[in-house]
């Protein structure tokens, strides 16, 4: 079987030819300090934050950001696709504007160079990861190497894999997960050897591991906007199907393993108007997940695992935002639906923003526990400032509202943030700290966050910390 995997991969690392396509890189939507400080917050509970954390850890953003959203109810977005819109428009007006210049022979020139091969020069980052628990100890951490030269990358730690790239062209050897697959269902990782390759406009794909697991699938592409894939998995002892269609309005994936009553299907469709937006997300599934998917927890215990977000904007209006925000689980060990809604209101200047919400925990129990929070941010630049008070309703009875102070100072390379929350208003009765230190530059990375609290009962301790550093070459 080895012998087998290591002719495949020499037959995928000979085939792929054509000219280069510059790889785009993706940076996280969410960063630790935020996931902390819903987990703080008790937006979240510790398994939900376990669950984003391993998204993020795995690269697989989108499913991070889905997973922000349904169980936070907060808004998270992938810049890249925008940033890189914006540099495509701002390139494009530039080529243009110098095309008239006397010297567009001279831009014409660089345009062309630019397309050249990458270097031969290896480059990229050495990274590592950690998270403590309150008593100091390491809990779980991890080391990254990754490695690109020429079309080819090389990732080591979480992840042992060989790719290469070009023009459309793409193989992969190692470890292969949800993104080399272009899925859109995050999948199991399996060791083994895959290629994928265009011929006109198709992409044509296959692969096969050590546990005899062969999949291939074939992808339609009309237009950039447009791609409909479907692809046939052999597992050792069951097959499955899978079909995805990509519009502008999003994508929607199905997956059938042959045997099961039920199709597992994943929906996320969204639309942007200039004053209303909505998004929708949802996974439905029967009792029984198939295999081959590596479903969050949260995703695996309910059947219906839904969201729907719907946004009006009046920019002429301090930029006012009404957002409304659904979710909705029908758990696999239960026939009810639990479903929880909030509305929020936003409004004015960069300056001075304010924003109310109000939360109905559990629409089942007619809303009997519900949440209200204000919030004033205030930006200056390189300083941001900001204040918020919650208060719960629960029982009959309004619980102590939890106050939050905070203030961040931001630069090209660093950034320094305090946040003092204190969750019974009392600072004798408990106190929070969270601080967060980031620096980044050509060669160095560092994101350290940390937090202490203290009790009635407990003086000053350690709660928790994640520290993340790496250096580039």
């Amino acid at each position: 079987m080895n012998r087998i995997l290591l002719f495949f991969a020499l037959v995928i690392f000979t085939i792929a030819q054509a000219n280069a396509k510059e790889s785009s890189t993706t940076a996280p939507p969410l960063d630790a300090a935020q996931v902390f400080e819903w987990w703080d917050d008790g937006i979240i509970t510790p398994e939900e934050a376990a669950e984003i954390f391993t998204r993020l850890e795995e690269e697989n953003y989108d499913e991070a950001c889905l997973l922000a959203e349904v169980y936070a109810q907060e808004p998270c977005t992938i810049l890249n696709k925008t940033t890189e819109k914006n540099a495509r428009k701002k390139r494009k007006n530039k080529t243009a504007k110098s095309a008239h210049s006397p010297d567009a022979a001279h831009s014409t020139k660089t345009i062309h160079a630019n397309k050249a091969a990458p270097p031969l020069i290896p480059h990229g980052s050495l990274s590592w990861k950690g998270q403590y628990d309150s008593n100091g100890h390491l809990k779980k951490h991890r080391e990254e190497l990754q490695i690109q030269f020429y079309y080819f990358k090389l990732r080591l730690g979480s992840q042992e894999l060989l790719s290469y790239r070009r023009d459309g062209y793409e193989s992969h050897f190692g470890q292969i997960s949800t993104l080399e697959f272009h899925s859109h269902l995050p999948l199991d990782t399996l060791w083994g050897a895959a290629l994928r390759f265009p011929i006109g406009k198709f992409h044509l794909g296959a692969h096969i591991d050590t546990s005899k697991t062969f999949h291939t699938h074939v992808a339609f592409h009309p237009n950039r906007q447009n791609e409909l894939t479907a692809a046939f998995w052999k597992f050792p002892d069951v097959g499955a199907i899978a079909l995805q269609a990509r519009t502008t309005l999003g994508q929607i994936s199905a997956w059938y393993q042959f045997g099961q009553d039920l199709p597992l299907i994943k929906i996320q469709l969204q639309n942007e108007k200039e004053h209303l937006s909505w998004k929708t997300t949802a996974y439905i599934h029967g009792d029984s997940i198939p295999q081959g998917l590596n479903l969050s927890k949260g995703i695996a215990d309910n059947r219906l695992w839904a969201s729907q977000t719907v946004n009006v904007q009046w920019p002429e209006a301090l930029n006012t935002i009404l957002s409304t925000k659904a979710r909705v689980l029908n758990a696999i060990a239960s026939d009810s639906l639990s479903a929880r809604f909030k509305i929020t209101l936003t409004s004015g200047p960069k300056r001075i923003r304010t924003s109310l919400s109000a939360t109905c925990i559990e629409a089942s129990d007619n809303c009997s526990s519900t949440e209200w929070n204000g919030i004033v941010e205030s930006d200056w630049n390189d300083f941001a400032f900001k204040a918020s008070t919650k208060v719960r309703y629960e029982n009959n009875r309004t619980k102590p509202p939890r106050i939050e102070l905070g203030a961040s100072y931001r630069s090209r390379l660093a950034l320094a943030k305090l946040t003092i929350a204190l969750p019974q208003m009392n600072p004798a009765q408990s106190i929070s700290l969270q601080n967060e230190i980031k620096l980044d530059n050509d060669w160095f990375g560092c994101d350290f966050v940390f937090a202490f609290k203290k009790t009635k009962t407990k003086s000053f301790s350690p709660s928790y910390a994640h520290l993340q550093t790496s250096l580039k070459f």
